[in-house]
């Protein structure tokens, strides 16, 4: 096998999220919630870790075979992982994607404040963050805590 073989096949339509940090495709996995894809028998998931990039040295890749990450999937993606590249796959061409930056994310992420009402089991709040990227930072939007965006995957909802 050379250096410049496939390590999985291709696909005819799903999406590719490359470039992600090396060792960092656990974060993307869980970001997109992809475990809930296990009752779809006609999806794949296949995850690459630590493989050889000319651009990074070293990257993780993960391939989504007949899924389609949402565009407020991809602006979260490119919020937390700002090299990373999406390429959605359409009958076998390849559209590389450029997510603007989410302004807001709203459901996914819990808040770290654990007096704040978003976490409260009775009350029905959803949690609403702003996006301060230039501070990288996001707020809650009921409490103002402050989040890293390096550290959104530590916060996702289950």
């Amino acid at each position: 096998m050379s250096a410049e073989s496939l390590l999985v096949r291709k696909i005819d339509w799903g999406t590719v999220l490359d470039h992600i940090p090396a060792w960092r495709a656990d974060q993307v996995v869980r970001l997109l919630n992809l475990e809930s894809l296990k009752r779809d028998a006609d999806v794949s998931v296949i995850v690459l870790y630590n493989v050889p990039s000319r651009k990074l040295g070293r990257k993780d890749i993960v391939k989504l075979y007949h899924y389609m990450v949402s565009e407020e999937e991809a602006k979260i993606l490119a919020l937390v992982f700002p090299q990373i590249t999406i390429n959605y796959i359409r009958d076998w061409k390849v559209e590389k994607h450029s997510p603007g930056l989410p302004t807001e994310i709203v459901g996914k992420i819990r808040c770290p404040e654990t007096t704040c009402i978003t976490n409260v089991e009775r009350e029905p709040a959803t949690p609403r963050y702003i996006v301060m990227r230039e501070h990288g930072v996001i707020a809650c939007e009921y409490c103002d805590t402050l989040l890293e965006i390096e550290r959104i995957p530590d916060f996702l909802r289950e």
